[in-house]
Formats: C-alpha cells, sequence, structure tokens
C-alpha cells in the first residue's frame, strides 16, 4: 500500500480537504523544460535573496527592457490605459504607467518565489499592513459559510488569498491555470501549498466547486482578464469585454455570497488586504447582472491604485461588434484561473 502524501500546507490550517489535492501540471515535459524551470528558478531564487537595492536595479532595468522588446503587450497596455484614463491622457503618463506595470509584475513573481523563505506563515500577520474586511464577510468566515473570493490582477493577486487562508477563510481553494512547462507547474503547486493554499487545475474546477462551496471552503477566482469559453459581453471600463460567468452561475446555483477585494503591495513582503464588499445571492437576478457589477467593483478599486494594476493584458481583444453576450463557444468544463 503506498502512503500518503504529506501535506505541504502549514500548520495550523485544516489538513481535511473538501476536494482532494489535485494536481495542477503542464503538459510539456522533456529536457528543454527542465532547462527552462532550473534557469528560471535559479534567477529568481536570486533575485529574492538580494538586498531591496539592488534588486530593484534590476527590476527597473528588467522593466524598461520588457516594455521595449514585448511590444505585444506593452501595446496592449497602452490601448487599455486610454481606455479607462479617457482620451486626454498625457502620452507621458501612459509610458509611465505601462513600465510602472512591467515594474509591479517583476515584483509580485520575485516576491512569490521568495515568500517562504522571507516570510513565516505562522507569523504573517507581522507582515500586515491593515486588514479592513467587511462585517458580511467576517460573519460568513465565523459561521463556516463557504463563499466565492474574487478579484482582479490588482495588487498581490498571488498573496492575497494566502493572507484569507491565515485570517481563517480556510480551506481556500484559487483556480488556477498551470504553466505550459510541466516542472514549473509542479514547483508553482508547491509554492502556493507552502502559502496555505490548494489549487483546483482551471479545466475541470468546476466539478469540484460545489464540494468546496458545500464544505465551508473559499473559493478563489482571477476575473477580469479575457474570457474564452461561453463569455458575457459586458462594459469595462465603457467598453465591452469577454467576461467570465463562472462567479454569477455558482452564486445562483449554489446561493453562495461572493467577497470582493484585493491584497495590495505596502513595501518589500509587506501588504495591506481590504474585502470591502459582499454580494449576496439574493442582490441581483442572474448570472449577467453579477458580472456587470463585478466589473464596476474591479474598476473601481484598480483606479484606487493603478500602479499596482496588470494593465499589460489584452482585455478587448475578440469584441468586434456591440450585443448582449458574445457568441457562444462550445461548452467546457473550465473555470477562470487566478492568473
Amino acid at each position: 500500500m503506498s502512503a500518503a502524501p504529506v501535506s505541504l500546507l502549514p500548520a495550523g490550517l485544516r489538513q481535511d480537504w473538501p476536494v482532494p489535492r489535485q494536481a495542477a501540471l503542464g503538459d510539456r515535459g522533456g529536457l528543454l523544460a527542465w532547462l527552462e524551470y532550473a534557469a528560471g528558478r535559479g534567477a529568481l531564487g536570486l533575485l529574492s535573496r538580494l538586498p531591496d537595492a539592488p534588486r530593484e536595479a534590476l527590476v527597473e532595468g528588467c522593466a524598461r527592457l520588457a516594455r521595449r522588446v514585448d511590444r505585444s503587450h506593452s501595446d496592449a497596455a497602452r490601448d487599455f490605459l486610454r481606455t479607462a484614463c479617457g482620451p486626454a491622457i498625457p502620452e507621458a503618463e501612459i509610458e509611465a504607467r505601462v513600465l510602472q506595470a512591467w515594474r509591479h509584475f517583476l515584483r509580485i513573481t520575485i516576491e512569490s518565489a521568495g515568500f517562504a523563505r522571507r516570510v513565516d506563515f505562522a507569523r504573517l500577520g507581522s507582515h500586515l499592513d491593515g486588514v479592513d474586511v467587511h462585517p458580511d464577510a467576517e460573519r460568513l468566515r465565523r459561521a463556516g459559510t463557504g463563499t466565492i473570493f474574487v478579484t482582479a490582477h490588482l495588487g498581490d493577486w498571488e498573496i492575497g488569498p494566502s493572507i484569507l487562508a491565515h485570517l481563517g477563510f480556510d480551506p481556500f481553494y484559487a483556480v488556477v491555470k498551470p504553466p505550459k512547462n510541466r516542472p514549473l507547474s509542479a514547483h508553482l503547486q508547491r509554492l502556493r501549498e507552502a502559502r496555505g493554499l490548494r489549487s483546483l487545475p482551471r479545466r475541470g474546477a468546476m466539478q469540484h466547486a460545489s464540494q468546496v462551496l458545500r464544505g465551508g471552503g473559499c473559493l478563489g477566482m482571477v476575473l477580469d482578464q479575457r474570457a474564452r469559453v461561453r463569455p458575457v459581453l459586458a462594459p469595462f471600463f465603457g467598453r465591452l469585454a469577454r467576461c467570465d460567468r463562472s462567479a454569477g452561475v455558482l452564486m445562483k446555483r449554489l446561493r453562495t455570497p461572493v467577497l470582493v477585494g484585493a491584497c495590495y503591495r505596502t513595501a518589500p513582503w509587506r501588504w495591506r488586504l481590504s474585502v470591502p464588499t459582499v454580494i449576496h445571492p439574493d442582490e441581483l437576478q442572474d448570472a449577467d447582472a453579477i458580472v456587470a457589477r463585478l466589473n464596476r467593483e474591479f474598476e473601481a478599486r484598480i483606479l484606487e491604485a493603478p500602479d499596482q494594476y496588470l494593465w499589460l493584458h489584452d482585455r478587448y481583444r475578440g469584441v468586434t461588434q456591440p450585443g448582449p453576450r458574445a457568441e457562444a463557444t462550445p461548452a467546457r468544463d473550465e473555470a477562470p484561473s487566478d492568473g
């Protein structure tokens, strides 16, 4: 008889998972994949160990290089910023915000990789500069009610769920899209588990969602990127975008409250958590209305901290004409990921 896998979850968290551990693995292995993984892990490990000043100097240089070399993402950010901020935004400000988006992405990536070395999960509270959780969310936590937590690529979307798990929104399952590189995807899953998270691969996540929520867990989703599977067309900063309906479907089907918030980076390995909104199942009539409400919540949070938003996503691609919803694509058992 084979031994049960040893849990990587930090002490103090529930070890009885409502859904057994799911492997969130990419499909590309082989020597080249291992070399890519080793090089990336080594570089991030080195960067996460550097003192703040030299690390920031390298982040600045890499961000400037990325803005110049990765034209597709940089151009997408320029278009996104003009949509969100209006045509009057000066070009110099657009360029500054594109560069800042690259900086922020690199910082989040480095700190996520170095979290286990730099932060003791049992003392995670000492790394927080503030926690603002809606009273309804706290009541749901005390009652052990299953909840859905939705956020955008704002602040530190990797660490925010770990803070919620630390505060008692546990077990916390994050819906993830694993990278194609198989050894890298296995490493990322281990890192997330060491931060208190269980992973659900995006493909197949919806079949496990009800078990998580009925078991009193929290299901985390990042919902501000372009949806590819049965999207809803809804305004995002006044412009139609392909939006994911999963949270709304689960909310109405399972009568599950939705928490909306973000985790802001305040300094290296320091954060501030804000969960200002709870949407209850009876507040909105259908999944499409929930999508529109979530978009408005995201817009408000993003404009409060535009320097911590990932503007680099091509948010509006694929929308060619207005309408109540995009043309339906064949249904697949897939949920949005956390990044």
